[in-house]
């Protein structure tokens, strides 16, 4: 369902980054060794680090991908990005990271990033479109405040039925969009069905909105009805 340009958007709870980044980050400096990487990355079972200087701030990120180009192209030599005219930008990307002996020379740069206060579906929408894994957050100085991964926007689908239901009964009251008890909320794994009576159908949409940025909605049915009877008016 798509809504409408124009139609204002309700006032419901949002989720933040900052409602599922993780704090506690292991990061590297740009002079942390290559072999000193790989190994807080596999001890701490990780997929990537940041690259910090020494006031937080965020200069780099290492990826298994950056780690691997070691072990892709460690036996090529640097000559050969001149000898084969072909060669795409990744690869010889990749090649001269593989004579990486410190994290400085191994990273990416610049790094995308999010802020703590951007919206968790703006974020994912974004991880994505751009095929991320995972994002740096970052303060208005671009000093490390937290990283957010994939699998911790995915926590936001793990809360129950029970409360999502609420949740949506309750942003419908808010929303002032339906009188109270004209449209009902029921949920059955995370998907919301909407039934009940609305006095137009363009009202439709806005109802369906308001459900939607429930966090954990994974779906919404609307099944509402245009009544006949006069419009009551809001409390």
């Amino acid at each position: 369902m798509e809504w409408p340009e124009d139609a204002k958007e309700p006032s419901v709870r949002t989720l933040r980054v900052r409602d599922v980044m993780k704090t506690r980050v292991v990061a590297v400096t740009p002079s942390t060794p290559f072999r000193n990487v790989a190994e807080l990355m596999l001890r701490h079972g990780i997929g990537a680090v940041p690259v910090v200087d020494d006031d937080a701030g965020l200069v780099g990120f290492i990826s298994e991908a950056d780690l691997l180009s070691k072990e892709a192209y460690g036996g090529r030599r640097r000559s050969f990005l001149g000898a084969l005219p072909g060669i795409g930008r990744q690869e010889s990307d990749g090649m001269l990271r593989s004579r990486g002996r410190l994290a400085r020379e191994i990273m990416s740069a610049p790094v995308e990033t999010a802020m703590a206060d951007d919206a968790l579906g703006v974020v994912a929408r974004r991880m994505v479109e751009n095929r991320l894994r995972h994002l740096v957050v970052v303060d208005d100085s671009r000093r490390m405040v937290g990283i957010v991964s994939r699998r911790d926007l995915l926590r936001v689908f793990a809360r129950t039925d029970e409360e999502i239901a609420s949740d949506v009964a309750i942003e419908l009251r808010r929303s002032g969009q339906v009188p109270d008890g004209d449209v009902s909320a029921s949920v059955d794994d995370g998907v919301v069905t909407l039934t009940g009576r609305v006095a137009d159908a363009g009202d439709i949409p806005g109802i369906c909105r308001v459900a939607w940025l429930v966090p954990g909605v994974v779906d919404v049915v609307a099944r509402m009805k245009v009544s006949t009877a006069p419009r009551r008016a809001h409390p």
